[in-house]
Order: C-alpha cells, then sequence, then structure tokens
C-alpha cells in the first residue's frame, strides 16, 4: 500500500509538470506569433489612416478608415500596369522554375553519372552566393542578349537564382516514386518524357507546389533585379513602384503602407490556400 500510495502522490505532480512546460511553449508560440504579425498589422492600420494621423498618432488605433491610400496607388503611382507587370514576372519564373528545375531534379534522381554529387553540390553553392554579386555578370549577359529594359530579363534573372532551389527540393520526390511504376510505364509504351510527364509529376505533386509558390513570391517580391535590368515604367513590377513614392522631395508615406499591403496580401492568401501542400513539401523536400 505504502507503494501504490508514492505512486498516486507523484502522479498530480508529474502533470504539473507537464501543464507548466505547455504553458511555456504556448507562451512563447504567442510571443513569436505576436512578434510576427505586429509589424504586419500596424503597416495595414497605417495603410487606412491619413498621412497627418500617421504622424500624429503612429500607435494609436483606427478610428476613422480610409482609402484614400489605396486608391492613390492607382490614380498616382500606376499600380494597374505594375500588377501586371508583377504577375506577368512571377508566372514566368513558375513557369521557367519548375519546367527546367523539374527535368534537372528528376535527370538527377533516375540518371545518376560520374560527377552527378559534385554538380549538385555547385548547384547548391551557387545558391548561397548573395544576388546582388551575381547582378553585373547577368546583367552583361542580358546586355548581350538585347533583352534589358523588358519582362524577359527580370523572368531569365530571378529563374537562373531560382532554380537550385527548385531542384534541391524536387529530387527528393522524385526519389520516392518506386521505380516499379515507371516500368510499368514503359512496358504500356510510354517514352521516359513520357514517364516524366504523367507518372512522376503527379505523384510528387506536393513538391511541385511548393516550389511553384515559393517560385511565385520570389518572382513578385524579388526588387534587385527590376532595379537592375529596366528603367521603363512599361517594364515596372510592383516592388519598384514602391520606389516612386520616395522623392527627393517627399515620402508618400500613407501610399507606401498601402503598398506594402498591396503587395503582401497575395502571398499571404497562396500560402494559406496551399498551406497543406506547402508544409508536407517542405518537410519532404529536405
Amino acid at each position: 500500500m505504502s507503494v501504490l500510495a508514492r505512486s498516486m502522490s507523484s502522479l498530480p505532480r508529474s502533470r504539473g509538470r507537464l501543464g507548466w512546460g505547455r504553458l511555456g511553449i504556448v507562451a512563447v508560440l504567442i510571443a513569436a506569433a505576436v512578434a510576427t504579425l505586429a509589424p504586419f498589422l500596424w503597416l495595414f492600420v497605417s495603410s487606412l489612416k491619413t498621412e497627418a494621423d500617421i504622424f500624429a498618432k503612429p500607435l494609436s488605433a483606427l478610428h476613422a478608415p480610409t482609402l484614400t491610400n489605396y486608391a492613390s496607388l492607382f490614380q498616382q503611382f500606376h499600380f494597374a500596369v505594375a500588377t501586371l507587370n508583377s504577375v506577368a514576372i512571377s508566372i514566368g519564373v513558375v513557369v521557367i522554375s519548375v519546367t527546367l528545375g523539374g527535368l534537372a531534379a528528376y535527370g538527377f534522381s533516375r540518371y545518376p553519372f560520374a560527377g552527378s554529387r559534385l554538380l549538385l553540390t555547385g548547384l547548391l553553392i551557387t545558391r548561397m552566393i548573395t544576388p546582388a554579386a551575381l547582378v553585373v555578370p547577368l546583367y552583361l549577359i542580358m546586355n548581350a542578349l538585347g533583352l534589358l529594359n523588358s519582362l524577359i530579363s527580370i523572368i531569365l534573372g530571378i529563374a537562373v537564382l531560382n532554380l537550385p532551389f527548385v531542384i534541391w527540393v524536387l529530387r527528393p520526390f522524385f526519389d520516392t516514386v518506386p521505380h516499379e511504376i515507371e516500368e510499368a510505364g514503359l512496358i504500356d509504351g510510354l517514352s521516359p518524357l513520357g514517364v516524366f510527364w504523367r507518372i512522376a509529376l503527379r505523384l510528387a505533386a506536393p513538391g511541385l507546389v511548393t516550389v511553384a509558390l515559393l517560385s511565385f513570391i520570389a518572382g513578385w517580391t524579388d526588387l534587385l533585379f527590376p532595379m537592375s535590368f529596366t528603367t521603363t515604367p512599361d517594364a515596372t513590377p510592383l516592388t519598384s513602384g514602391l520606389l516612386q513614392m520616395q522623392t527627393g522631395y517627399k515620402i508618400y508615406w500613407g501610399s507606401l503602407m498601402a503598398g506594402g499591403v498591396y503587395i503582401t496580401l497575395p502571398t499571404l492568401i497562396l500560402s494559406f490556400a496551399l498551406q497543406k501542400y506547402l508544409i508536407q513539401g517542405m518537410r519532404l523536400g529536405y
């Protein structure tokens, strides 16, 4: 009985320690969420204020919301054209990255050759290089090809830097595709390329969604290549449009806040909509 009593008496204390541990984890998660969301919340609230209120009451609650700052994006800073440019850039980056990166990742997975591991490592090293170091050589290449001041130069620049990431994420997915299924496809008359398009890509769908989403975000939010490769308004994306709100005489803070929200919302919506595939893809791809 004494042994049983001692066991029972120790049970509440174990639960108490477990409860405090969970409470600590919850507190840390809440603190991390607040630190992450607070800047965006402040950005959103400020975008609905007048410029006078932004300076007079930067941390105050919203009392009289206004959409004037959002209207100025299209009336004064031509965000309609910039939006179309950003969409074209993002879609172009997705198409090139997923197509070329998917083919390369499948090749590394199914057709290894002498030095393939070294080549994969070299691709990873290029991803570690800061993009600013590659702007000058890419600029010279684009100039030689006559592609400057066009959306194509921006798309190619972003896609080139994005390809190593796509290859490294997709290759593990193709490694998990059973060889027997592909062999059955070959027996049924599919070509190797047909096996890739009809079988391997479908089984690697979570990885494709992951790299497609992250490639879209890379094209949507990039500022370095638009600044370096184009100076014409017709090829200006949203990120470059934000720079127009900072002149030598004035900074349009209200429009800048609204522009930040406008650019961020599409990526947030896509991330939440594809959250299941994104988590699965990131978990299996590394």
